[in-house]
């Protein structure tokens, strides 16, 4: 028998219709693809969500989608490139950066994107480990920075699959850069200000 293909056609559907929507760009194609979803030359390549879709999956599937599509419309490639600093720990933060700043403009325009970017952010701590790490030996400063960021530019409290990882650098981070963290908050919608305090912020730590 034939299964019925239709709820996850309808969802994908909504998918690239939502995507579309909060690209912000003109005559965006919209296409799915078996490997990690991005945005590329007002193309948006989402990742083909699997077929039974478990609420969560299905709002994992959205904060992928979501975080693409915020990234096609909040993003200048040529300004960021312009600006990125040398030094790979360096430029790990910044990309951490440019990434919590991005979302939190999708989070704070919608609670139901900052839910779906909560509940994708929480898968991505899972995989890449970080609901295991003790320390700060072990637990890279470039994720954390970037979680704190979203915390302090959203006022929403942290998934707990990213508290950990953040509270382990929170003190530091804050005591350190606490200055560039607050000037971060009025600079959310200027990406190159926000750019540079975040090159600041590196320095500060």
């Amino acid at each position: 028998a034939k299964t019925d293909d239709t709820p996850f056609e309808l969802f994908k559907q909504a998918l690239a219709a939502t995507a579309k929507a909060m690209s912000q760009t003109r005559d965006v194609e919209v296409s799915y693809s078996a490997e990690a979803g991005r945005a590329d030359e007002g193309r948006l390549i989402l990742q083909t969500p699997p077929r039974e879709l478990s609420p969560k999956q299905a709002a994992r599937a959205r904060g992928e989608a979501d975080a693409i599509s915020l990234r096609l419309a909040h993003h200048d490639a040529a300004a960021h490139n312009a600006e990125r600093p040398s030094g790979e720990m360096a430029r790990q933060v910044y990309e951490a950066a440019e990434r919590a700043r991005i979302e939190s403009i999708g989070a704070n325009a919608m609670d139901g994107t900052a839910a779906n970017l909560d509940a994708a952010l929480a898968a991505r701590c899972e995989k890449a480990g970080y609901t295991r790490m003790q320390d700060r030996t072990e637990a890279p400063i470039a994720p954390a920075i970037e979680f704190l960021l979203r915390e302090k530019l959203t006022g929403r409290p942290l998934p707990e699959e990213a508290e950990g990882i953040a509270s382990i650098w929170r003190e530091e981070v804050t005591s350190r850069g606490g200055d560039a963290l607050e000037e971060l908050m009025s600079q959310l919608n200027d990406q190159r200000a926000f750019a540079r305090t975040v090159q600041r912020l590196i320095r500060d730590l």
